[in-house]
């Protein structure tokens, strides 16, 4: 122990801590500082001056030390310990100041008043145990009873201080009928000399107890009639057992609780467990053989990180001992941490002392080291297992290479997921918390990035690899047989505007829209033809108002249908008297802000605007009140006049009369791309191709003998061919898509599967990559085959596939009845579609007209046969840079739209290449899919946008920032249950205090 007088000390548990802390803070403070007072801007300033000037010092201090070769000195742990819980105390009660009600929460993650009594409770450690070290010397003989007495006396002489108060109170303030105006000068002195005696005595208290601890952990007692095994049993293996039982509820009568506790979820068997060897070890007797020291030493010091641990955890709970023993008979447990670490450290240093006298000191170091990192390897290593885990799930799933088969291990990954889906549970029920802290911190942090995974994507990953239907039926039913859309514009026709909640953005079902929100009331366009890039430029006007002028705070919502060839290039929000231009930013981290913002259901404005398909975006402006009308403002670029449709308006943009019409494909030389206006269209080849089966068969876990299954129901359907089709092809189906070679025998094949969920999007996805890469004389017509079409994993809709099924958008379905049910995979495609099939679907076994581009010699793109437009990719495409810039902002616009069609059918360079791609989305100012505009009120908004960007930029493209758009902070270093305890410190002493004043106001009364 006299080693933590080593100024070395100084810098790992003071000036390390300090140093994160101010510059946490600094980036919090950078955030919110134009949304503070200038008087809490004088406080931030105050506060964190000062604390520089402390650590300053401390460092200092620690160097002048180190040189002169000193200890740390009794005045200066003293010094320590007297100002930095002076700080923190003053800190806690100007609270208020420092951030005031006016700056929303999610705008500071990490609150800097709970983070200080983490960051600073290592320097307060530090300083007790080097000054009860100092006065503890080694060769003196020292006694336990005067110091557990002194400790024992500490909480008896906080009832004594506040009954003495109360008391003065009435005596001073007699029987005055005075009315009360304000705290007096008697209570001014009443409120320093409690807050004093809080700090002396917690102090004091902690010094007595931890020196009797130390005194005790000398002594060389080893046999159970001396006291000193039963002592060493109690503190080592009773108190934290109890401890940990107490945490998860065996005291309360209410059994166990098997997933969180007071202080964190500690059920875990493997809690006790260690607690009973940690002990054991702590407890047996030191060996005189060096070999069995040595091999004591390694255990002891592998297991210390399991008590620091612990020791770290509950030290921000040290100051509440001396109420919770007073209030709660078992509060005495919160000690036990402390105590244990004490026992820890000493067996540690006399460990240590005795190997040096036989080995070298340098081994003697190297196994303590060895022994230390054996727990935070542990973790770090089986955390960093889990991130490879889940990101070969999310990879597989979300941003797959259709060429490779999947490397997931399913049993690592319910693990994880498991795991992921308790670190989201942020329950601020005191009894049940489920996250571990500091650990579910680290492995947010290591694992997900710092940001989260929807429940949507844990229970699509659960089902698609370890296919339990019955725990997620309610997941398949809710997320995935919702009431669908409305559908998108046949070809040919005007496209119609869907008008949504605003629950979703990322592809989910839309809910039945609120008869009562906002609508459009008015609506303009202004377009001009620019010359320069031969494209229009044209502005939609919005004005939209609530249809009930008593609604306050509602959101507008609404989505457009966008022609191809058409781009966004701006978008603005009329807020106050001034026109806000959104900022273009990544779409997660906007998204994220937008729903932050509207969680706090306040007046602050802001809008957004972003993809919500291929051809699709959503418009959301908040809030709409009473009878204010809201103004909005959306740039588009066209190269040919085009029509939209928003909320039931048809808005004309551009005149044909004033441009020529576009007769002859566009393309960028070496681009790849090309835009395919609908009169040049009209003059490819048309070619028919030969159409086959290719059959789906679910082989997953939940089908049953699938072979006998399905050899009827195959043999009636391959009995009526398609006309002039070819041969079928057949693709096994479970979590992964195995296609069966040509010419072997399916039913056999499918008796050597029935593993995993029905992961049917994927096959899906697999089969159109397939007929995109390979376009040829033949095309597929999708027939999945099952028992139960509801298990299947399937996606929304595979619209940003069309470009592989010019023929026709509809699969079939056939079940056990052996009737082919059609879909679409333009739309909704779970849903059925109706009998009468909607015009422009062909019958089954029809083919339809395509054209080959760019000659039918030649054909390496097919396109429907339709008078729209069609932007044609026919290789990897090239993307904008700042050293190779678009000759114009409408180039840019189809060099983008390019690369993003062909990224749909390459997703595996997502995480590569998005960054890129986002940046050149920055530069061209050209919204797309990974990319949104939001319009934001005030500069502290606009730093936690990009600060969030900066984040979600970093982490995988899979993981999520919003739970169905409502708020779910991550990555905050302090627990729930420190903000609950430290909140209840506080409490208990404001209840003390107003004990005290309220006695004082009825004696004036």
């Amino acid at each position: 122990m006299q080693s933590l007088r080593s100024p070395k000390w100084i810098f790992l548990a003071s000036t390390a801590p300090l140093l994160v802390y101010l510059l946490v803070c600094a980036g919090e403070f950078s955030v919110i500082r134009t949304l503070l007072p200038a008087a809490s801007v004088g406080e931030w300033q105050a506060f964190g001056a000062a604390l520089a000037l402390l650590g300053l010092g401390g460092a200092g201090y620690a160097a002048w030390q180190l040189a002169r070769r000193q200890p740390v000195a009794a005045w200066y742990s003293g010094a320590v310990l007297l100002a930095f819980s002076l700080w923190l105390c003053l800190l806690t009660t100007h609270g208020e100041a420092l951030l005031p009600r006016s700056v929303p929460a999610w705008m500071v993650p990490t609150n800097p008043i709970l983070m200080a009594w983490t960051f600073l409770m290592p320097t307060l450690a530090h300083a007790m145990l080097a000054l009860v070290a100092r006065f503890t010397p080694d060769d003196r003989p020292h006694q336990v009873a005067p110091n557990i007495l002194f400790a024992v006396v500490v909480p008896m002489g906080w009832a004594l201080v506040f009954e003495v108060l109360t008391w003065l109170g009435r005596l001073l303030r007699g029987t005055s009928p005075e009315v009360y105006t304000g705290p007096s000068r008697t209570e001014t002195v009443g409120t320093v000399i409690i807050v004093a005696s809080l700090v002396v005595g917690t102090l004091s208290f902690f010094f007595f107890l931890t020196r009797a601890l130390f005194i005790s952990s000398r002594r060389r007692e080893r046999s159970w009639a001396d006291g000193g095994l039963v002592w060493k049993l109690v503190v080592t293996i009773v108190l934290p057992l109890l401890g940990l039982g107490l945490n998860n509820g065996l005291f309360f009568g209410q059994g166990f609780h098997e997933a969180g506790g007071i202080f964190g979820n500690f059920s875990s068997p493997w809690f006790y467990v260690l607690t009973i060897v940690n002990g054991a070890l702590l407890c047996l007797p030191d060996s005189e053989q060096p070999g069995l020291r040595l091999a004591q030493l390694l255990g002891r010091s592998a297991l210390f990180g399991f008590t620091f641990y612990f020791f770290l955890v509950f030290l921000p709970f040290l100051p509440l001992a001396i109420p919770a023993i007073i209030l709660i008979g078992t509060g005495f447990l919160l000690l036990a941490p402390l105590l244990l670490f004490v026992v820890h450290v000493r067996q540690l240093a006399d460990d240590v002392a005795a190997l040096r006298t036989v080995y070298r000191p340098r081994l003697v170091t190297a196994a303590l080291l060895a022994g230390l990192a054996v727990l935070p390897l542990y973790f770090t290593g089986s955390f960093w297992h889990r991130r490879q885990v889940l990101h070969e799930a999310l990879a597989y799933v979300y941003t797959p290479d259709y060429t490779q088969p999947p490397r997931v291990d399913a049993e690592a990954l319910a693990a994880t997921l498991a795991q992921v889906r308790l670190n989201k549970d942020r329950n601020f029920d005191l009894f049940f918390g489920s996250q571990q802290p500091y650990l579910s911190t680290y492995f947010n942090w290591l694992v997900l990035d710092n940001l989260m995974l929807s429940e949507h994507k844990i229970n699509e990953l659960e089902l698609i690899f370890t296919g339990d239907v019955a725990a997620n039926r309610s997941y398949l039913w809710a997320n995935l047989n919702g009431p669908p859309p409305p559908p998108p514009p046949a070809p040919g026709t005007s496209p119609t505007t869907r008008r949504f909640s605003g629950a979703n953005l990322d592809g989910f079902d839309d809910p039945a829209p609120d008869p009562g929100a906002p609508q459009l009331r008015n609506a303009a366009v202004r377009s001009r033809y620019d010359a320069r890039q031969q494209a229009w430029v044209s502005w939609v006007d919005l004005e939209v108002a609530n249809t009930n002028p008593g609604f306050q705070n509602r959101e507008y919502s609404t989505a457009i249908w966008l022609p191809e060839g058409c781009w966004v290039g701006d978008y603005t929000l009329t807020i106050g008297n001034r026109q806000e231009h959104g900022i273009l930013a990544e779409k997660k981290a906007a998204t994220w802000v937008f729903a932050q913002i509207l969680s706090e259901n306040s007046s602050r404005d802001p809008g957004l605007l972003a993809y919500r398909g291929p051809h699709e975006i959503a418009v959301r402006v908040y809030p709409v009140s009473a009878a204010e009308a809201r103004h909005t403002s959306i740039q588009f670029l066209h190269k040919e006049p085009i029509a939209l449709t928003v909320d039931g308006r048809t808005l004309a943009l551009g005149d044909s009369a004033d441009a020529a019409l576009v007769t002859a494909p566009i393309t960028v030389p070496g681009s790849g791309v090309a835009y395919v206006s609908g009169v040049a269209k009209q003059q490819l080849p048309l070619v028919q191709r030969r159409p086959y089966y290719h059959f789906l068969l679910d082989v997953s876990a939940s089908q049953a003998d699938p072979a006998n299954a399905f050899r009827e129901r195959l043999a009636g359907q391959l009995a009526r061919p398609l006309p002039n089709g070819a041969p079928a092809r057949f693709s096994l189906v479970n979590a992964a898509t195995t296609p069966v070679p040509a010419g072997n025998d399916w039913a056999a094949a499918v008796g050597k599967t029935g593993t995993g969920g029905f992961y049917l999007g994927g096959a899906i996805r697999r089969v159109l990559f397939e007929a995109q890469e390979h376009p040829g004389a033949t095309y597929p017509v999708l027939v999945v085959v099952t028992d139960d079409f509801n298990n299947a994993v399937l996606d929304a809709d595979f619209e940003n596939f069309q470009s592989a099924y010019p023929e026709s958008d509809v699969f079939y379905v056939l079940g056990a009845d052996g009737q082919l049910v059609p879909h679409s995979l333009r739309h909704a495609a779970r849903q059925p579609l109706s009998s009468a099939s909607p015009a422009g679907l062909p019958a089954p076994g029809a083919s339809t007209p395509v054209r080959a581009w760019p000659d039918a010699a030649h054909p390496r793109v097919y396109l429907p046969a339709t008078p729209e437009p069609a932007v044609v990719v026919t290789g990897r495409p090239t993307v904008p840079t700042a050293e190779a810039p678009a000759p114009s902002r409408w180039l840019a616009g189809l060099l983008l739209r390019g690369y993003g069609q062909w990224q749909s059918f390459h997703p595996e360079i997502t995480d590569r290449e998005r960054v890129p791609f986002i940046q050149a989305s920055f530069r061209a100012g050209i919204l797309t899919p990974f990319t949104s505009f939001l319009a934001l009120e005030n500069d502290a908004q606009k730093a936690a946008l990009h600060r969030k960007q900066e984040q979600t930029l970093a982490a995988n493209a899979s993981l999520d920032t919003v739970e169905n758009d409502q708020v779910q902070p991550t990555a905050t270093p302090i627990d729930s249950g420190a903000l609950l305890l430290l909140a209840a410190g506080l409490l208990l002493a404001g209840w003390h205090l107003r004990r005290m004043r309220t006695a004082a106001h009825r004696l004036q009364a």
